[in-house]
């Protein structure tokens, strides 16, 4: 990859640095003129009869009075070292009297003293988003006081700024008038520092989750943003504060109390907060210091390495009392109620309070239920669930959206009363995402998740393993608003179980009183308490446990949509190089799951890494690491190949092909037969929409090797199908019901990949006639059976509507005559031998298409030689043999070369030339170009060949059992001189003898069963 960027890696004597001079005109808003600049702007206000600024003048010819705020009217307050310093602006005039100071407030008065401008909107309504990662101080401008609290702020685009007549770091007041949760916040202008917003463009506004959460806007809700007017507003100190926990899996949980409190007391001693009554803040604890630190007497004695301070959990507190110090004198505002009245909250503290560690009095007491804020990312944990954001893209029809309406209903007011069975069993495959999207809604909702493995809970008895699933039940009761997630459901019960007693297991009685335990703690509390549980195989599950369960959601294989969301998701982070396409990835990963992308990308990353590696082995990780590492097309490919080759079970994972129509020789008329079949449904579909249904089987029969694959491969490559070969007797399983649940695998793996082909090789046996068979389990019979109930449901169920079925089978009369009829294999085609000299040209054109020929060779001659009952398979071997002639006789033509010159001087009398050094250092191109010639192919046909083969059939065939002459040497060798024996012990003596004339026989044995059956 040559591309510009931004950042590298520098190593000496390679890179080369280039100082170039300034370019013309970029001054002009630099440093040294932004006093300037700002000048102009004062002179401007000032001027009363002109009534514009300069960066005005191009306005006046539209009759506006607006003023267009721009980066340039912006420079000014950018560049310059202060807020306060700043002279007096249009949008901020000084009054007559000068500024009102009252209490430390800088007021600005309502009226402007420019007679040509109009007043500024006194707010704006923006939609707001949660940051999922803290902004860093330093990067803002102007950058605020290290103490500040870097909670109340709000990041707004510099359009909306304008709007408001705001500069960057200006107090504005988030909440509407009369709401007794609006407070003051810092406006910043986030270009540049903000991630992408929306397509639309309709999140303009984005504030840290706590504050967002202490607002209580309701979903999709607007945030009303109006100007405080306030240079630097001084908030009262509260005397004393009292903080209470919330109820969640680790606040309720001694063994991190020491954790979280000591993460309080660095919350409030780390910066000057500004908190109200009823906020909601949150500390972070690392877990694994709780775990280390477990059963030591001694703290001091106890040394954490430093990578244990990052954060695995949160931990909420909600301020339940703030009390101030004093009461503060009444303030006097000349210029509007509305100041005075921003004033007076102000100074009671309904916008907010310092909180001074040194000052304030703190105590912790009391635990309180709530909802909580998604805070992970902003705390700096790893993210637990990171393909969350494929929620907002998957429509509304899916589990994930289902299981979202299905917790909000919950929430609502007097849900309760319903009597709801608030229990969900999400049912998928291994890998799919059944916990990433339990955490995603928990983490949307603000539900405090509590995960429990079911094998966890296993006891020595049922006695016991109830005990610890009603401890649990408990714990989430005391947790509640909360989330309890069951994992491995199919642990605490067994199908198998039901089946062998005769009755029900115990634990489903037992689920089933834990939940009504939990809607009762729900009616109590007040806050739901919903139960869900995930399963890989609900077939191993019994029928009671899936009863208790009111809800059932089935996550299957995500589609290319989803999987584009998914890798677009993961990939967020990563330098991806231009010649890697997203889309074309998502196209290559069918039948992937969410947790294998998640494998794709890593395995790509890891594979981008040992890449840099080797290109600058000096080079540090570290240095690499900060440079970054862009994601190749290469790298995806690596990891795509490793990723199909773990994927891939007994039964093999389905991919595009790369056989195309040049790779089939002749077939011509099979080919526009079966692209009718298979192409028409995927271009049209709404051909189908109205009941229709559609021929989506084709059985493919002819001799061997006539090309049956080659043509199912060629096929699902001009569609862009993926291709599932599965042959017949993988199928076949030594354990009862395992063999009918590999067919039923095989159609769910296909439809979890479509648009996709399965191609069944030896369909004759796998799907024999019924009846016929000699096994004692039917084990045939009833795959026959579940083959064809997927064949009928493949045409009429909607997951099947872009799965087709290609059979290939030597021997049709074989085949059960169910699968023929209508619906199932009822495309016959048939693929023979050619017939003709053309269309045996054109099978060797397609197998020589790679193949370097000899210009003077005539592929119609080497045809014309061809006999009638030749295959593609005798095609392929014919071509085979011609270019292994043609390298052997290239190899002579070297050794002959090399000899001769090692006859002549210098080789003859020193060191001989070898067969190496002549190859890499002698050799023209042209002498080791291999050429397939016209007496390649002539000696591949050639006569003693074929008499070769002759030979060795006549060998072979004389050595097998029952050949002809094995029967006539065992017919001479049980001959006798008197006489011939047969083989069931009967000695007949005299050619003449008939063996039908039982009386004459003399019998030797037996003889007292001889008279019993005479009597």
């Amino acid at each position: 990859m040559a591309e510009p960027v931004l950042q590298g890696v520098v190593q000496k004597g390679h890179t080369r640095f280039l100082v170039l001079p300034p370019v013309a005109g970029v001054e002009e808003l630099g440093v040294d003129d932004a006093g300037e600049g700002h000048a102009e702007l004062e002179a401007g206000a000032s001027s009363s009869d002109e009534g514009t600024i300069r960066g005005a003048e191009d306005s006046e010819e539209d009759d506006q009075d607006d003023y267009e705020i721009d980066e340039a009217f912006l420079a000014a307050s950018v560049l310059s070292p202060g807020r306060q310093s700043l002279p007096p602006t249009p949008l901020s005039p000084p009054s007559s009297n000068g500024l009102a100071l009252t209490n430390g407030h800088a007021a600005f008065p309502l009226e402007s003293t420019s007679s040509s401008t109009k007043p500024s909107p006194t707010s704006i309504a923006v939609l707001p988003a949660s940051l999922q990662q803290p902004i860093p101080s330093p990067l803002l401008i102007p950058r605020p006081p290290n103490d500040e609290d870097d909670t109340p702020r709000v990041y707004l685009r510099t359009s909306d700024l304008g709007r408001l007549g705001l500069f960057s770091g200006d107090w504005v007041v988030v909440g509407d008038e009369g709401n007794e949760h609006r407070r003051l916040a810092r406006a910043f202008a986030g270009a540049g520092l903000l991630p992408e917003t929306s397509a639309d463009g309709s999140i303009s506004a984005y504030l840290p989750p706590t504050l967002l959460h202490n607002l209580h806007l309701e979903p999709s809700a607007s945030l009303t943003v109006s100007p405080a007017r306030l240079s630097s507003p001084s908030f009262p100190t509260a005397h004393s504060v009292t903080v209470a926990r919330i109820a969640s899996p680790h606040s309720v949980n001694r063994a991190y109390q020491s954790l979280f409190l000591d993460g309080l007391k660095q919350y409030f001693q780390s910066h000057r907060r500004v908190l109200k009554k009823g906020d909601i803040i949150a500390v972070g604890i690392c877990e694994d210091t709780a775990r280390f630190t477990e059963g030591k007497a001694d703290d001091d004695d106890v040394e954490l390495p430093a990578s244990s301070s990052s954060p695995t959990a949160v931990v909420f507190f909600q301020i339940t009392s703030l009390e101030l110090s004093s009461s503060l004198a009444p303030l006097r505002i000349e210029g509007g109620t509305s100041e005075e009245a921003l004033l007076d909250q102000l100074d009671a503290g309904e916008l907010g309070c310092y909180v001074d560690p040194y000052a304030t009095k703190l105590l912790q007491t009391g635990l309180e239920r709530s909802l909580a804020p998604d805070v992970a990312g902003f705390l700096g944990i790893p993210d637990t669930a990171p393909i969350s954001t494929a929620l907002n893209v998957l429509g509304d029809a899916t589990p994930a959206s289902r299981l979202l309406e299905y917790v909000q209903a919950s929430l609502r007011k007097g849900a309760s009363d319903y009597d709801l069975h608030l229990t969900v069993l999400v049912k998928g495959a291994r890998g799919s995402g059944k916990r990433t999207v339990v955490r995603s809604i928990a983490r949307k909702t603000g539900f405090h998740l509590l995960e429990l493995d079911c094998f966890e809970l296993l006891g020595e008895s049922d006695l016991k393993t109830e005990g610890h699933l009603r401890a649990r039940i408990d714990k989430a009761i005391s947790c509640s608003p909360c989330m309890l997630l069951l994992r491995n459901i199919e642990a605490l019960a067994r199908k198998s179980q039901a089946l062998e007693t005769g009755q029900e297991p115990a634990m489903s009685t037992v689920l089933k009183e834990c939940f009504a335990v939990a809607r009762q703690g729900w009616k109590s509390s007040g806050y739901p308490i919903i139960i869900l549980a995930t399963a890989c195989d609900v077939e191993k599950v019994p029928t009671s446990v899936l009863g208790a369960f009111k809800e059932e959601l089935s996550i299957e294989a995500p589609g290319e949509p989803e999987r584009l969301s998914i890798l677009r998701s993961l990939t967020t982070t990563s330098i991806i190089a231009p010649d890697v396409s997203l889309r074309a990835l998502a196209v290559q990963t069918a039948a992937l799951v969410a947790n294998d992308l998640v494998d794709l990308v890593r395995r790509a990353r890891a594979s981008a890494a040992d890449r840099v590696l080797a290109l600058a082995p000096s080079a540090r990780l570290q240095d690499l690491q900060h440079a970054g590492v862009a994601l190749t097309a290469v790298d995806f490919n690596d990891a795509l190949e490793k990723a199909r080759s773990s994927y891939s079970e007994s039964i093999g994972a389905p991919k595009i092909p790369s056989v195309t129509w040049d790779d089939v020789g002749g077939l011509a008329n099979v080919k526009s037969d079966i692209l009718d079949t298979i192409q028409l449904p995927l271009e049209h579909p709404e051909l189908f929409a109205d009941g229709m249904k559609k021929r989506s089987g084709i059985l493919l029969y002819g001799p061997p090797g006539t090309g049956k694959t080659l043509l199912a491969k060629a096929v699902a490559t001009s569609c862009s199908l993926n291709f599932f070969s599965v042959k017949g007797p993988e199928l076949l399983n030594m354990y009862i019901g395992e063999s009918e649940a590999n067919v039923r695998r095989v159609f769910q793996r296909a439809r979890d990949a479509k648009p996709c082909v399965i191609f069944f090789d030896e369909l004759d046996s796998v799907a024999p006639k019924r009846g016929n068979q000699g096994d004692s389990g039917g084990v045939m019979d009833r795959i026959v059976s579940q083959l064809l109930a997927e064949l009928d449901g493949m045409a009429e169920g909607k997951g099947g509507s872009d799965v087709f079925v290609i059979g290939a089978t030597n021997r049709p009369d074989l085949l059960d005559p169910a699968l023929l009829r209508p619906g199932r294999f009822d495309r016959m085609l048939y693929l023979g031998v050619s017939d003709n000299h053309d269309s045996q040209l054109k099978i060797i054109q397609a197998l020589t298409r790679k193949f370097k020929l000899d210009p003077n060779i005539r592929l119609e001659d080497v045809a014309a030689l061809c006999p009638f009952n030749y295959t593609g398979a005798d095609f392929y071997a014919l071509c085979s043999d011609a270019m292994l002639k043609a390298m052997t006789r290239k190899a002579e033509e070297v050794d002959a070369t090399i000899a001769e010159l090692n006859s002549k001087p210098p080789y003859s009398t020193g060191t001989p030339l070898t067969p190496q050094y002549y190859l890499a250092e002698l050799a023209t191109p042209a002498e080791i170009e291999v050429l397939v010639s016209q007496r390649d192919f002539e000696a591949a046909l050639a006569e003693a060949e074929m008499q070769h083969y002759a030979t060795v059939q006549r060998r072979f065939s004389a050595e097998t059992m029952n050949s002809d002459d094995k029967i006539a040497q065992k017919q001479v060798e049980t001959a006798k001189p008197n006489g011939i024996s047969l083989p069931n012990g009967i000695h007949l003596n005299g050619a003449a003898t008939s063996s039908d004339d039982e009386d004459e026989v003399p019998v030797k044995k037996d003889k007292g069963k001889s008279k019993a059956r005479q009597e």
